[in-house]
C-alpha cells in the first residue's frame, strides 16, 4: 500500500532538508512504496531551490506552489489532490515529527484494514520537547474544550501530524480550513461521520531553526469559525444520516 507524505512549507530554508533527507532514509530502508508531496507557499528563501534540488535525485519526491490562497490548510488539500497514495500522513517541515511514529502510524493501518485513520496524542505519556509554554496552555486548554464539546476521548485535535486513507478523506469534502485549522477540522469530520479511528501516543521536539508560522490570534479566530462549521456539520449529518438508520 503506498504511503503519501504531504509536507507544506514556508521559509523553511533551515529544515527542509534535513526533514525530507531522515524521512526517505527509513522509508528506502524498509523498501516501502511511498511519494513524498510538498507544497511551497511561494518562500522568499531558498526553500524551493532546496527542494528542487532533492526531487532530481529522488522521483518520489513531488513538488507543488501552492495555487490558492496562502496557508497551511490550502496546501494540505492541494497535496491531498495531487496524491495518489493509498495512505496520507501530513508531516511538518520543521523536523518536529517523528519518523519513528510515522511507521507506527502506518504499520498499524496497514494491520487492521477496517481502520480509517490513526491520531497522534503528543501528551499521553509526556513525550513534548521545548513546548513554549504559553502556546502549552492555549493547546491544552483548547484541546480540552473541544473533546468536551464533541464528546470524544481525544485530546490533541491540533497535532497535525496523522494519517488517514485517502479514500476516506475524499469522502469528507468540502474541507473549508484555509490555514492551520484543517488540523482540527480532518479528525472532526472523521470522527462525527463515523469513520473508524484509534488513538496512539506520539512524540514532538520544537524546531532547531525558525519560527513556527502560525499567528496565535489569527489561529483563535479561525479554529473558532471551523469548529462552528463542524457543530453544523455533526448536526445535519446525524439528522440526515444517522437518524434515518
Amino acid at each position: 500500500m503506498k504511503l503519501g507524505i504531504i509536507i507544506p512549507t514556508f521559509q523553511e530554508e533551515k529544515n527542509i532538508g534535513k526533514t525530507i533527507s531522515k524521512i526517505t532514509k527509513q522509508l528506502d530502508r524498509n523498501n516501502l512504496e511511498y511519494e513524498i508531496i510538498v507544497v511551497d507557499d511561494h518562500s522568499s528563501d531558498e526553500t524551493k531551490n532546496i527542494i528542487k534540488a532533492l526531487k532530481i535525485k529522488n522521483n518520489k519526491i513531488k513538488f507543488y506552489l501552492n495555487k490558492n490562497k496562502r496557508g497551511f490548510g490550502n496546501s494540505v488539500v492541494m497535496g491531498i489532490e495531487k496524491s495518489n497514495s493509498d495512505y496520507i500522513v501530513i508531516m511538518m517541515a520543521d523536523n518536529s515529527d517523528s519518523i519513528e511514529d510515522l511507521m507506527k502510524y502506518y504499520e498499524i493501518m496497514l494491520s487492521n484494514a477496517k481502520l480509517d485513520c490513526v491520531f497522534g496524542d503528543r501528551w499521553i505519556k509526556g513525550t513534548v520537547k521545548n513546548y513554549p509554554i504559553f502556546k502549552k496552555i492555549l493547546n491544552r486548554s483548547g484541546n480540552f474544550v473541544i473533546s468536551k464539546i464533541f464528546r470524544v476521548k481525544y485530546y490533541d485535535f491540533t497535532n497535525s501530524f496523522k494519517i488517514y486513507k485517502r479514500k476516506s478523506l475524499l469522502k469528507i469534502y468540502p474541507i473549508l480550513s484555509n490555514h492551520f485549522s484543517i488540523t482540527v477540522e480532518l479528525p472532526l469530520k472523521m470522527i462525527t461521520r463515523g469513520f473508524e479511528y484509534k488513538v496512539i501516543e506520539n512524540s514532538w521536539e520544537n524546531r532547531e531553526h525558525g519560527i513556527s508560522k502560525m499567528k496565535l490570534f489569527n489561529s483563535l479566530i479561525t479554529y473558532s469559525i471551523i469548529l462552528i462549521y463542524c457543530l453544523i456539520d455533526k448536526y445535519f449529518w446525524n439528522k440526515r444520516y444517522v437518524n434515518n438508520k
